[in-house]
């Protein structure tokens, strides 16, 4: 697999990671909200962060594809 199409694999990874993110979000503060149970608030926020650390690392792997792609041109 080239770097071009790996990368086309991480965007579109980083795109659900994105959107998942967002409703996780969503979720969280709905139930910051509406009162509900500190547990379920807690899952709901770790279950946010860990779409946030997964964007995270797809944007890492992303620029370090990126930075290959650059040492191989140069």
């Amino acid at each position: 697999m080239d770097v071009e199409d790996s990368l086309k694999k991480l965007q579109s990874l980083f795109s659900y990671a994105s959107s998942a993110s967002m409703l996780a979000k969503t979720q969280y503060l709905t139930l910051t909200q509406q009162g509900a149970s500190s547990a379920t608030v807690a899952r709901a926020r770790f279950a946010w962060r860990q779409f946030e650390a997964r964007k995270a690392a797809i944007i890492a792997r992303m620029v370090a594809l990126e930075e290959l792609e650059d040492g191989a041109i140069a």
